[in-house]
């Protein structure tokens, strides 16, 4: 592997994104939330009113995936098939099937193909579920963020009451907690610390911190 890889895991709201994506500017990396990719071939099943169980249908959905994903006004944009379809996919809708479509072993080996190839292609921080277990286990530098269930339902919860104002936090914290328990428990790639991974619990921590704190660990 000629490029370097920075791979950072962890569950839901443990601040692997918002940390990946600045990490990545600092570095002058490109940057690979792979929960997005999941996201998108989602979508398309949902789009094109496929049977959530037709797992032979949903795993064609994500071989036929065309991605690219560029950075834009300090933000990330995907597309497919040159359709941006960045503002489709964290609908309530995309968000409740998601955990189900990416439990499936056929999609897992596709998708994970898909962020092989695009982790290659540059130097790339690429956060997400498996990937200092699964899809880089080689990696150099490897991190797993963690933060107490209370504070990440809450850190979820003040995103998606501006987009639902009857949102309740209790089930935002439910669903978190059967998200988590979802995770861990599933029998393909289930959502682990990697060997040799950096654990930072960013419980009391901002986004620049834990930044921080990661740099830390890969200017040695």
């Amino acid at each position: 592997m000629n490029t370097n890889i920075i791979t950072i895991d962890g569950p839901t709201s443990s601040g692997k994104n918002s940390v990946g994506f600045l990490l990545s500017q600092k570095l002058g990396y490109q940057y690979i939330d792979t929960g997005m990719i999941y996201r998108v071939g989602t979508y398309l099943v949902l789009k094109q009113n496929i049977n959530l169980n037709d797992v032979l249908q949903i795993t064609g959905i994500f071989k036929d995936l065309n991605l690219e994903i560029k950075k834009s006004n300090g933000g990330l944009i995907i597309l497919n098939n040159g359709a941006d379809l960045t503002s489709q996919l964290h609908s309530k809708e995309v968000t409740d099937a998601v955990s189900k479509v990416a439990a499936y072993k056929e999609v897992r080996e596709v998708t994970k193909l898909i962020q092989r190839k695009l982790g290659v292609l540059e130097n790339t921080v690429m956060t997400g579920r498996d990937i200092g277990s699964e899809i880089f286990p080689e990696a150099k530098h490897k991190f797993y963020l963690t933060a107490d269930v209370k504070v990440r339902a809450k850190r979820r919860f003040d995103q998606l009451v501006k987009l639902d104002s009857t949102v309740q936090y209790e089930d935002v914290l439910n669903s978190m907690i059967e998200r988590d328990k979802k995770d861990s428990i599933r029998e393909v790639s289930p959502l682990r610390i990697p060997e040799g991974a950096v654990v930072i619990d960013n419980t009391s921590l901002n986004i620049e911190q834990t930044v921080s704190e990661v740099l830390k660990h890969i200017h040695v």
